[in-house]
This record gives structure tokens, C-alpha cells and sequence, in this order.
């Protein structure tokens, strides 16, 4: 392995990056590219611990927290390239809260929402939807390294079922997700006027079983076709280093919430990260109304966490035909041959 020496303006982007805390210019006509391509020894794209030399600052470079700083993440750090943000970070709060890399505080996620709420999904008794079967802010701990809770709900489906836009939005993120327990990923960005909510919300689908056909900055409509069901990802017994033998994740969506009153984003180039950001239990989404936040929701009486969501039938017809919110599967007519045919699957109706 050849040794480093950086030339004066590569050692004083380092110099730079030492002292670092909101991204700065490039120094002396070098680039990011420039400082990677030095340090990617072993040239597999990314940086290890090892090969970055300011093992002090690693973790404020590795912007989502998988390990491994990327040339998008270095760019990011030194100001050349943040998603339409003109070189802002969230605040570090929101970064650990969102993030959630190996290194942050969970303390973060339950202040900014990731705490258990006792909602849960309702329809009428002649239908038939798929049901969570993994709830909101479950505790994931068994099954991470560090103590951890589930970001979102499970909906299990059969591979190659069709996944919907919840809401119309704009595509904002795609990613591969090949070293996330994610895996492959759509994030939309829906605004006020989208949701009928005075808030910037966030949905998140994973696990998709092939990247879908989207393009960033396409706009979708509700009910839109996203993708096609999956188990993409990296399992938790990876993550804690146990025996994935005879170990397979079932096909499945996870859907997620994050909402927000700011309307910046920031993206480290394979997690987005809303500027204040907080998780919202994907169940409050179909309250259509306040409360919001995990807390308050958390308190509400018994009878107001059954939430009676709004849905699209495989027809294509939304119920109630004025909802601006749907469930992320289309539902079907119990006794109807669809509901004959699809019964024995795995998640109908079944509550979190």
C-alpha cells in the first residue's frame, strides 16, 4: 500500500477539515476529489477509518454514519455540492436523531418522536388492507448493536407487490442502500398545499426489490406506482455480527414519517435529513390533523388510537374519495375474487 503525502493544498484541506464544524471552502484551488482520490489507497470508492488521516474528525465527515466516508460526504463537508442547502447542515440534534449512525445518542431519536404512541390502523369490516405486523418505535435493540427502535411500521407483502405514493410529493432521494439495513429506497417530499397539513412531510418507503424507475425531481400523483415489494438490505444479524445461516428478512415495506415547519433538506448522498426534523408514528399521518408529535399522541385516550385510514381500492378508486392520503397498498372488497385470491397472504388486516 503506497504511502500519502499530500502536497501543500491537499494538507491544508486537511488542516481545514480538522478544526471543521459547517463546511468550508476549498482551499488553495484543490478540490475534494482531489484529497479523495489521494486517500482512497486501496481504490474501492470509499475512505476507511484507516485510510483518512484525521481519524479525530472521521465521524463529522461520515455524514450517515455507515463507516465509510464517500466523495459525495466529502464534498458535502467542505461546502462543494449539499443538496440545495448552499453549504447548511442540520442541526447536530436532527443529524444523530435522523441519521441514528452507530456513534449517536439515542436520546436524540425519542426527543425529536421515536417513542411509542399505541396507534393503530382501522378499516371498514368489508374490507380487506395489509396490516403492520413490525409497529412504530418497536424496540429494535435485540437486534442492532446498540440500543435502537424502529423507525417507521413493517408491512409485509408478497415480492413484486406494487408499493403507492401515500401522498402526491416530489421525489427527492433514491438510493441503493447496499451496506443499510434500509436497503433500496424512495424518499418523497410532500409540501403544505400537497398534504392539506401546515407542515413539510417526508415519506420514506424501503426494501423495494429493485430500484424503481424514478427520477429525482419526477413528481408523482397519489396512489402512483413506486415500486415493486422487496427485502433488499442488510439483515440485523449482520449488523451485530450473529449467524445469518438459514436467516432471510421477509418481503416486506417499511414505511416511515418525518415532518417538519422548515422547508430545507439536507442529503449526505444516501440518507436525507430534514432541517428540525421529527418522526411521526405513519398512523397520525391519517388523523389528518394535530396532534403531531409522538408525545402528545402517545397521551390521546384509548378510543382515539384506532385511526381509521384512508385507502385506495385496487380499482384505483380512493376512500374517502377526498383524501389527499393514502395507504401505501391498495385494499380489496372482502368476498370479492381479489380478496378470495390475495386472503391467505400474510398482513391482511392484521393490527399492529
Amino acid at each position: 500500500m503506497r504511502s500519502i503525502r499530500p502536497g501543500n493544498g491537499l494538507t491544508s484541506l486537511l488542516l481545514a477539515l480538522s478544526c471543521l464544524v459547517q463546511p468550508l471552502p476549498v482551499v488553495a484551488g484543490k478540490s475534494a476529489g482531489d484529497l479523495f482520490d489521494r486517500l482512497d489507497n486501496d481504490g474501492d470508492g470509499r475512505l476507511s477509518q484507516q485510510e483518512w488521516r484525521k481519524k479525530r474528525i472521521f465521524r463529522q465527515v461520515d455524514l450517515d454514519g455507515d463507516g465509510f466516508i464517500t466523495l459525495e460526504e466529502l464534498r458535502q463537508r467542505l461546502g462543494e455540492g449539499v443538496a440545495g442547502q448552499e453549504g447548511e447542515m442540520p442541526d447536530p440534534v436532527t443529524m444523530s436523531a435522523i441519521r441514528r449512525a452507530s456513534f449517536d445518542d439515542p436520546a436524540d431519536l425519542k426527543a425529536r418522536g421515536l417513542i411509542e404512541t399505541g396507534l393503530h390502523p382501522v378499516w371498514p369490516a368489508d374490507v380487506s388492507c395489509r396490516g403492520i405486523d413490525e409497529w412504530y418505535a418497536m424496540d429494535y435493540t435485540h437486534k442492532r448493536p446498540k440500543e435502537s427502535y424502529h423507525g417507521g411500521i413493517d408491512i409485509p407483502a408478497p415480492f413484486g407487490t406494487p408499493i403507492l405514493a401515500a401522498m402526491a410529493g416530489e421525489v427527492v432521494a433514491l438510493y441503493e442502500g447496499q451496506r443499510n439495513p434500509r436497503g433500496i429506497e424512495v424518499v418523497l417530499r410532500h409540501t403544505p398545499e400537497q398534504s392539506g397539513l401546515p407542515l413539510y412531510l417526508y415519506s420514506r418507503y424501503t426494501h423495494f426489490e429493485r430500484m424503481p424507475g424514478l427520477k429525482v425531481g419526477q413528481r408523482v400523483p397519489m396512489g402512483e406506482v413506486l415500486g415493486t415489494t422487496g427485502n433488499s438490505g442488510v439483515r440485523g444479524c449482520e449488523l451485530t455480527g450473529k449467524s445469518c445461516r438459514g436467516k432471510s428478512r421477509r418481503p416486506a415495506l417499511h414505511f416511515d414519517i418525518l415532518y417538519t415547519r422548515d422547508s430545507r433538506y439536507f442529503d449526505s448522498g444516501s440518507i436525507l435529513i430534514p432541517f428540525e426534523a421529527h418522526w411521526m408514528d405513519p398512523n397520525a399521518l391519517y388523523r389528518k390533523g394535530p396532534p403531531y408529535d409522538s408525545r402528545s399522541l402517545r397521551g390521546l385516550p384509548d378510543a382515539e388510537k384506532a385511526v381509521a385510514i384512508a385507502y385506495r381500492m385496487e380499482s384505483g378508486e380512493p376512500v374517502p374519495s377526498s383524501t389527499r392520503m393514502i395507504w401505501p397498498y391498495p385494499c380489496v372488497k372482502k368476498g370479492s375474487r381479489e380478496a378470495e385470491r390475495k386472503g391467505a397472504w400474510s398482513g391482511f388486516n392484521n393490527p399492529d
